[in-house]
């Protein structure tokens, strides 16, 4: 393998070799080749999708980039090669704009944060629609169980007549005459013509802005009436 800025070769090699269970022994048993120690490891996969190194954009190659040429190091107009940045400065992303190179894994304009972020939302959405899980107990069985049994009564013993006065009758909130009643006091019926008011503007102004205007002069001539 050489490298892609000098075209030097390194000190590494690439193999291709059938997925066998001979060929997996090489990870355990070749550790030297002609007397040098070489550690075989499996071929990492690139993390992320591909970055141009012209213009630092995603999903094509620099090969046959048009674009404007970006830096990677101070996002100015150029090449890296080019670059006259000195080691002590801070680099600048020309993707958001901050501190790190165009070429940061975690930079918030990478294509792949953003894909895995929306499909953690979309994983938590799915977690928040789906109901608690029903409890190993029956509520209703075991508050059977637990009720004490009721005594009945004996059917010797027959109670007499009350003599005790009838308790007297008060009229509950909900006597349906009672509500009626309250419906016909003008206080209820100037509340209820107000009300309709805020319903016609709510209804037929469109905008937020208008509705309040419309809601603050009506209770102005509410007040000063």
């Amino acid at each position: 393998m050489v490298s892609r800025k000098t075209g030097a070769p390194m000190p590494l090699f690439m193999l291709s070799m059938e997925r066998t269970e001979q060929h997996k022994s090489i990870f355990r048993k070749v550790t030297c080749i002609g007397f040098v120690k070489v550690i075989v490891e499996i071929l990492r996969k690139k993390y992320g999708p591909p970055q141009c190194y012209r213009c630092q954009g995603f999903f094509h190659s620099s090969k046959f980039c048009t674009r404007t040429p970006r830096c990677v190091k101070c996002a100015g107009n150029h090449l890296a090669k080019e670059c006259v940045k000195e080691l002590n400065e801070k680099p600048k992303c020309c993707l958001c704009g901050g501190e790190h190179p165009a070429n940061f894994l975690v930079c918030p304009k990478n294509p792949k944060l953003r894909i895995e972020a929306e499909k953690a939302k979309k994983q938590l959405q799915k977690t928040a629609r789906i109901g608690p899980k029903p409890p190993k107990t029956n509520y209703w069985e075991q508050r059977a169980k637990n009720a004490t049994p009721r005594q009945q009564p004996s059917a010797n013993i027959q109670p007499g007549p009350s003599t005790a006065p009838p308790p007297p009758k008060v009229n509950s909130p909900e006597d349906p005459t009672d509500i009626f009643s309250q419906l016909k006091n003008p206080a209820v019926q100037e509340t209820f013509e107000l009300l309709e008011q805020f319903i016609s503007i709510a209804t037929t102004i469109p905008s937020k802005v208008g509705r309040l205007r419309a809601i603050r002069n009506l209770l102005a001539e509410e007040i000063n009436f």
